[in-house]
């Protein structure tokens, strides 16, 4: 569950294959429809009008991989804050790799959908 100013975010895992791209996460908070994807290391935090994107930065001995950011459009503190706190959620089963992973999990433990634990 997410909250942000004491409001829960409607948030739901769209999926509609395995294949790159066939898999996001969708949330609606203050009349605004986010659109959340991850892949090889990118992830996108989109609404209408705005556009964030967060990338792998350079390794810094000692302190650890960086990831660096980049706003487009009419980007709001909400949305730099929304996708700074996805940054730190695991959201393997967004990508290609976490999706095939998860296939097996699945059966195994009789989940009904590879959302993990969302």
């Amino acid at each position: 569950m997410l909250k942000i100013d004491d409001a829960v975010v409607d948030m739901e895992l769209k999926v509609t294959g395995v294949r790159k791209g066939s898999r996001w996460l969708e949330m609606h908070h203050q009349g605004f429809r986010y659109q959340y994807t991850s892949a090889r290391g990118t992830a996108h935090l989109e609404r209408d009008g705005a556009k964030v994107t967060m990338g792998r930065g350079r390794y810094i001995r000692g302190v650890g991989g960086t990831r660096l950011g980049q706003a487009e459009g009419d980007v709001t503190a909400t949305d730099l804050a929304i996708a700074l706190v996805l940054e730190e959620v695991d959201t393997a089963v967004l990508t290609t790799g976490g999706a095939l992973l998860a296939i097996p999990m699945n059966f195994l433990f009789g989940r009904q959908r590879d959302e993990g634990t969302w």
